[in-house]
């Protein structure tokens, strides 16, 4: 008895070991505090989706942040600075006065990542603009789009923050927020699995 249960132990250890690494997968990191609220989750064939969600408390039609990942496995041997340049380029569209960051490109856990900023000082037909922050990762199995898009006052000049006397307090808080989604971006999303060597994916 003692013998079979040790072949089946072996067994599956044997099975375990040529079953390759577990599947690629996008991590990000929850902010600290309460979830954010999804709102939008949509699936697409081939294993595609697009998720956006907005701070605890805050509403579809009330926000000032939003985060979006997106997976586009038709795009996985697509060019990540392409795919960038082409949303800076719809960004845009929809903006009075633009200005960009990026894209720039780095390696990380052995996968190509592309960064980008976009600064947009008033959306067309809305009384605010957007400083949103981008990172794109070229995987084997999808082009993966992480967004962070934070509201700002309107300004006159892409990229320069705009507040009256008297709201510095307003003004501080906008720059901490917008420095802790740079952060956020940057540390806090990542892929695991498939070939990916990033450390955090032992954790």
């Amino acid at each position: 008895m003692r013998r079979a249960i040790g072949v089946a132990v072996a067994m599956a250890l044997a099975g375990a070991a040529q079953a390759g690494p577990a599947p690629e997968r996008l991590v990000m990191t929850p902010f600290p505090g309460a979830p954010w609220t999804r709102i939008t989750d949509q699936m697409s064939e081939g294993g595609g989706w697009n998720h956006e969600a907005i701070p605890p408390g805050e509403t579809e039609g009330d926000f000032t942040q939003i985060l979006a990942d997106q997976a586009f496995p038709g795009l996985k041997g697509f060019d990540p600075v392409d795919f960038l340049k082409q949303r800076f380029a719809q960004d845009a569209l929809a903006c009075d006065g633009v200005r960009s960051i990026g894209p720039t490109q780095r390696d990380e856990g052995g996968f190509r990542v592309v960064y980008g900023q976009i600064y947009c000082a008033q959306q067309r037909g809305r009384d605010y603009g957007a400083h949103v922050f981008f990172k794109v990762i070229i995987g084997d199995a999808a082009l993966y789009a992480v967004t962070l898009n934070v509201r700002t006052p309107a300004s006159s000049t892409a990229g320069v923050l705009s507040f009256p006397p008297g709201r510095e307090a307003d003004m501080q808080a906008l720059l901490q927020t917008e420095s802790a989604a740079d952060r956020y971006v940057a540390a806090s999303v990542y892929l695991c699995g498939g070939r990916s060597t990033d450390a955090r994916c032992g954790k």
